[in-house]
């Protein structure tokens, strides 16, 4: 079977090798990959990783062995990026002793003909959710999870500090909780997509913004605010405390591989909740449903397949492009 594998920052090979079979471990096909400007700030080595690393965070495959009753032989499967640990410490860690590796990341990933991997880490795909769509069930599993995260209720404001695609799936999420999002971002480009997916209320991450704020709310700071930890992190981490009323709660959501200066001071004196959400896997089965019966419309996204001898190209263009299209979804094919 073909592997690639990363041995240095910018520096990917191909190589032949067959899996070995491993008890307990059902035998996967992958078929496609999700790769996005995260995956290329890896590649460069922008984002840390050890290395030697086979990257691919997101991905869908068939059984390709004889399977079982649950997942039988050809079934489409979404392979899980989050996985549990071993327990005797060997992948842990490149940067923490996680109890969670996260594939293409501080685990080898998916960018392979074939992999092993346990029931645990996969779930069945309905026919009604294409290849395409699967590959962002699990942005929408973490969305969830934030929103969960959060114990807000109906009718309440919260911000989103982001537009990145993240963002933008929670503001959905909370619309379709009848919660109202507010969603925070000066990106005039990624406005304008999250407002063309229903989502009314949006402010820009000025020295104005509060003002923004009180005129959507009454006056009022947010409920709840969700930090995206993407684009300048700084800044959103100190917009979503800023936002947020007293005695509630901010999540920090996503996975990053550095610390981050926060001032604790308004925390403490605002007397705030806060949380960190990086993993979704127990919220894959409703973000399954979600897309399978349209309450989550993904037709809005641009679709762009490409075959695996396009992979080192892809990697070295999206990093030439810091500001790749949030509605731009980037796909290699294996097969």
């Amino acid at each position: 079977m073909n592997v690639w594998r990363l041995t240095a920052a910018n520096t990917i090979g191909k190589e032949e090798t067959e899996p070995v079979p491993e008890e307990g471990k059902r035998k996967i096909r992958i078929t496609k990959v999700f790769v996005n400007r995260s995956d290329a700030l890896l590649f460069s080595g922008a984002k840390k990783m050890r290395y030697p690393r086979i990257p691919g965070r997101f991905a869908v495959g068939l059984i390709a062995d004889e399977g079982s009753a649950h997942f039988p032989k050809g079934a489409r499967v979404l392979l899980h990026t989050a996985f549990p640990a071993p327990c005797d410490g060997v992948e842990k860690r490149d940067f923490t002793e996680d109890d969670i590796l996260l594939r293409g990341f501080t685990a080898d990933g998916f960018l392979r003909d074939f992999i092993y991997v346990t029931e645990d880490e996969l779930s069945l795909l309905p026919e009604s959710v294409s290849d395409e769509k699967a590959l962002l069930i699990q942005h929408i599993a973490l969305a969830d999870a934030a929103v969960e995260k959060l114990g807000i209720h109906r009718g309440e404001h919260v911000a989103v500090v982001g537009g990145s695609m993240l963002g933008v799936f929670i503001c959905r999420l909370l619309i379709y909780r009848q919660i109202s999002p507010i969603l925070i971002d000066s990106d005039a480009r990624r406005v304008e997509f999250a407002k063309s997916c229903g989502i009314y209320y949006t402010a820009p991450e000025d020295d104005k913004l509060i003002d923004a704020v009180g005129t959507i709310t009454g006056g009022r700071l947010t409920d709840n605010a969700v930090c995206i930890m993407t684009g300048n992190m700084e800044t959103h981490c100190k917009t979503a405390v800023s936002v947020t009323k007293p005695g509630r709660s901010v999540a920090f959501c996503g996975q990053i591989d550095r610390s981050l200066p926060i001032d604790l001071s308004e925390i403490l004196r605002k007397r705030l909740t806060v949380s960190g959400v990086s993993v979704g896997t127990e919220y894959i089965p409703a973000a399954i449903n979600l897309v399978a019966n349209g309450a989550i419309d993904l037709g809005v996204y641009r679709k762009n397949v490409r075959g695996a001898g396009q992979m080192e190209a892809l990697f070295k263009e999206l990093l030439s492009r810091p500001d790749v299209p949030v509605d731009e979804i980037n796909i290699l094919s294996l097969v």
